[in-house]
C-alpha cells in the first residue's frame, strides 16, 4: 500500500486494486507532500467489490499533542483521518492485452483536506515488467500527486518488486518483499523506499510495513478444496455408518440439544434449534445434514425434513432422501431429491393464505428452556482528532437472555467497564463524561411472530432500554418471494420519569432493501424518518458481504427541526461475528459471543467544520434486531440454494466424528 492512500509500491498508484474481500493493514513513517514529513502513516484498505477498494488514512506528526493548546506541538503539526476511493476500470479489450485503466481519489471526508488530489493511471504488462502513467490534479496544498506521474516495476520473482517512479521532478526507488505467513491465511510485505531527488517532499529513505488478511474467515488458500467437491471426503473425513438410533446423542453432540424426532412411515422429521452456529444458519444445515447421512444414510427408501429453528422459529426446512444425501456429501454426486427453503417465506410463491394458527404463531408447546449467556466486547472511541490519533474506552457487554416459550425471550444487558483505554476517557481527560460506565443497559421482554405466508416476521419489545427509559417498540420485516426487495419498520415510544422536561421519546423508521444477486453479497439500504434523538432525515448506505463479515459504506443526513440545517456524516461499518465460528456451550447453558458486532468510523461531510457532534442518526437499539435474529438479512430461500456448498464444508470443518 502507498503511504498516499491507494494499492500501489511506493508513491505512484497503480491500475489494480486489492482484492475483493481482502483486508490490507499498513504503515509508513513519512506523510508525502506534507510541510513536516516526519510521522505516522497509518493506513486500512479495503477491497470491498471486484475493481473497487476504499483506504482509511490516519496521517499525524504526533500521536498524542492536543492541537488546541499553542506550543503543545511540534511546528506544522497536522492530523488527517480520511478516507480514499480507487476504481479499475472493467474494459474487456484492455485486459486482452495486458492494459489497465483505473480513477481514484484521494483525502475525502473532514472537514481538513491535505492530500487531496483526483488521478487516473493506466498501465501496461510486458513479461516481468509494468509501465505506468497517469495524471493528477492536486486539490489541497499538500497533495504530492500533481500533475503527470509514471513508473517503471520489475518482479524478477513473485516475492520481490523492485520499481523506479517520477511525479513531476521528484523520483523514488523502491523495493518490496512480500510473503506468506505460515500457519495463518494472511501475507506480509516490507517496502524500502530511496527518494531520488533532492526536494524534501518525503523522508530522504524509510521503510514500510504491511499485512493482507482475507476478510471471509471460512475462506482458504486451497480454492480446490470447494471447487472439487468430488475429493472433499477423502482429504477430510469419511462419512460414518452409525445406527439410526445414535441420531439423538449424534445431534446433541454437535451442539444441538433437545433435538425433536420423529418418523413416520420412512419420513423422519428432524427439528433442531440452533445456538451453536453463531456465524451463519447455513453451518447449522451442514452439520446436521451430515449427521443424518451418518446415521440414515444406509437405510434405503429413508426420506427426511430438517427444521433448523431459531427462538424456536423455523429458519430452513431441508427435505430429501437420505442414502441420496450421503453420496452427495461423499462424492459430489448431484442429488435432485435434495430441496431447502427459507422458514421464513412461504413455500411457494403462488401459496394462498391457508389458515393461520396461532399455537403455530406463538408456539406455546414443545418448548424447552435453555438459558443463554452472550459475552462481546464493547468500546466508545475517537480517531484523528484535535485531541489525538486514537482515543478508546473498553468494556464488556454480558447480556443473559432466557427463552420462554417460542419467539420469545427476556433479556438483560450489563456494561461491564474493563479499565482498557487511554488517557482520554481517565479523570481529568477531554472524554471523560463519555466513558463506559457499570450500568444495566436494557431489561426487555420480546416476542418474535413469524407470518411466513406474508413473508414477515415482527417483534415487540417491552421494557427499559438505555438504563432508563422505559416503552415499547415494534419491529416489522417483510422481503419479496425472491428475497432481493425487504421493508423494515421500527416505531417506538419511550418515557424517563426522572427527567423534569424532554422526557419522551417517540420515533418512527422505515428502511427498504434492495439485494443486487441471490447470494446477498451486494445490497443497497435506504433509512428514513424520526430517530432516537427526534432528528429526522435519511441515510443510504451500500453494503459488501465477504463471508460472514460486511462492510458498510453509507451517507447520512438529518436535522433537528425544519427550520435547523442538515447535519451530515459519512462513514464506514464493520459487522463481524465475535464469537468462535463453533460454540457447542452446555446442555443447559448456552456460552457464546455476538454474532453480530459492529465498529463504526464516520467523520462529518459538507461543513466547514468537523466538530464531534454526536445524537444524530441514531437507530435504537433493543437487543437483537429481527434483521441479525435471522441470520442476519440471509434468510430467504435463493440465498440458502446459492449456499449449499457451504453446508456441504461446514460439516467437514465443524462437525465432531
Amino acid at each position: 500500500m502507498s503511504p498516499n492512500g491507494y494499492s500501489g509500491l511506493g508513491i505512484v498508484p497503480a491500475t489494480s486494486v486489492m482484492k475483493a474481500g481482502n483486508l490490507v493493514i499498513g504503515f509508513d513513517s513519512t506523510l508525502p507532500g506534507a510541510a513536516n514529513t516526519k510521522g505516522y502513516n497509518t493506513q486500512i484498505g479495503l477491497g470491498l467489490y471486484e475493481g473497487f477498494e476504499l483506504v482509511g488514512r490516519l496521517a499525524t506528526n504526533d500521536q498524542r499533542c492536543n492541537m488546541f493548546l499553542a506550543g503543545a506541538c511540534p511546528a506544522n503539526t497536522i492530523r488527517d483521518f480520511s478516507a480514499s476511493l480507487k476504481w479499475s476500470l472493467p474494459i474487456e479489450w484492455m485486459k486482452h492485452k495486458n492494459a489497465r485503466l483505473a480513477l481514484g481519489v484521494t483525502d475525502v471526508g473532514g472537514a481538513a483536506s491535505y492530500f487531496k488530489s483526483y488521478y487516473a493511471v493506466a498501465s501496461t504488462e510486458m513479461g516481468p515488467f509494468e509501465v505506468s502513467i497517469g495524471q493528477g490534479k492536486a486539490m489541497a496544498n499538500y497533495a504530492l500527486l500533481n500533475g503527470t506521474f509514471g513508473g517503471l516495476t520489475y518482479r524478477p520473482s513473485r516475492w520481490l518488486d523492485l520499481n523506479v517512479q517520477k511525479i513531476g521532478s521528484n523520483s523514488w526507488a523502491v523495493a518490496s518483499v512480500k510473503s506468506e505467513i505460515p500457519y495463518t491465511k494472511a501475507s506480509g510485505y516490507i517496502t524500502l523506499t530511496q527518494r531520488l531527488t533532492d526536494a524534501p517532499v518525503t523522508e530522504k529513505k524509510w521503510v514500510g510495513v504491511g499485512v493482507s488478511l482475507p476478510l471471509d474467515g471460512t475462506a482458504s488458500r486451497k480454492k480446490d478444496r470447494q471447487q472439487n467437491t468430488s475429493s472433499q471426503a477423502q482429504s477430510n473425513k469419511s462419512i460414518a455408518n452409525l445406527r439410526p438410533e445414535d441420531l439423538f446423542g449424534l445431534l446433541q453432540m454437535n451442539g444441538f440439544y433437545n433435538p425433536r424426532i420423529s418418523e413416520n412411515q420412512k419420513q423422519l422429521e428432524v427439528e433442531i434449534e440452533n445456538t451453536a452456529y453463531a456465524w451463519n444458519t447455513v453451518d447449522a444445515v451442514g452439520v446436521a445434514l451430515g449427521v443424518l447421512a451418518a446415521t440414515h444414510g444406509n437405510v434405503n427408501g429413508q426420506t427426511f425434513e430438517l427444521n433448523v429453528t431459531s427462538r424456536g422459529i423455523s429458519q430452513a426446512v431441508v427435505t430429501g432422501d437420505a442414502p441420496c444425501l450421503k453420496r452427495w456429501l461423499e462424492t459430489g454426486e448431484v442429488c435432485g431429491r435434495l430441496s431447502i427453503r427459507s422458514g421464513l417465506q412461504r413455500a411457494g410463491n403462488h401459496a394462498g393464505l391457508g389458515e393461520i394458527n396461532i399455537s403455530q404463531l406463538l408456539g406455546l408447546a414443545n418448548w424447552s428452556l435453555r438459558p443463554e449467556l452472550v459475552i462481546s466486547p464493547t468500546l466508545v472511541s475517537s480517531i484523528g482528532t484535535e485531541f489525538g490519533s486514537f482515543d478508546m474506552d473498553g468494556g464488556a457487554n454480558i447480556n443473559l437472555v432466557v427463552p420462554l416459550w417460542t419467539g420469545a425471550t427476556v433479556e438483560t444487558n450489563q456494561v461491564k467497564p474493563l479499565g482498557v483505554g487511554t488517557r482520554g476517557f481517565e479523570q481529568g481527560g477531554v472524554f471523560y463524561a463519555s466513558r463506559l460506565k457499570p450500568v444495566t443497559s436494557r431489561t426487555l421482554l420480546h416476542q418474535l411472530v413469524n407470518v411466513p405466508i406474508f413473508n414477515t416476521q415482527a417483534r415487540l419489545s417491552l421494557g427499559t432500554a438505555y438504563t432508563t427509559w422505559d416503552g415499547h417498540q415494534l419491529e416489522t420485516s417483510t422481503q419479496s418471494d425472491n428475497g432481493r426487495h425487504r421493508f423494515g419498520l421500527a416505531v417506538g415510544s419511550f418515557k424517563n420519569d426522572s427527567l423534569p422536561a424532554n422526557n419522551h421519546k417517540n420515533y418512527a423508521l422505515t428502511t427498504y432493501r434492495y439485494a443486487h444477486d441471490d447470494h446477498i453479497s451486494t445490497v443497497t439500504e435506504l433509512t428514513t424518518g424520526k430517530y432516537w434523538g427526534g432528528d429526522k432525515g435519511w441515510s443510504i448506505g451500500q453494503r459488501f458481504w465477504h463471508g460472514d463479515t460486511a462492510l458498510n459504506i453509507y451517507l447520512r443526513r438529518t436535522r433537528m427541526a425544519e427550520s435547523a440545517p442538515l447535519v451530515s456524516f459519512a462513514g464506514l461499518q464493520f459487522s463481524i461475528p465475535i464469537t468462535p465460528r463453533l460454540n457447542k456451550g452446555m446442555q443447559h447453558l448456552a456460552l457464546r459471543g455476538t454474532n453480530q458486532w459492529t465498529y463504526t468510523l464516520e467523520s462529518r461531510v459538507f461543513d466547514r467544520e468537523n466538530l464531534l457532534t454526536g445524537g444524530y442518526g441514531e437507530a435504537p437499539r433493543m437487543g437483537d434486531s429481527l434483521v441479525q435474529t435471522f441470520n442476519r438479512d440471509r434468510n430467504n430461500t435463493r440465498y440458502l440454494e446459492s449456499s449449499l456448498i457451504r453446508a456441504k464444508s461446514a460439516f467437514y470443518d465443524l462437525s465432531a466424528d
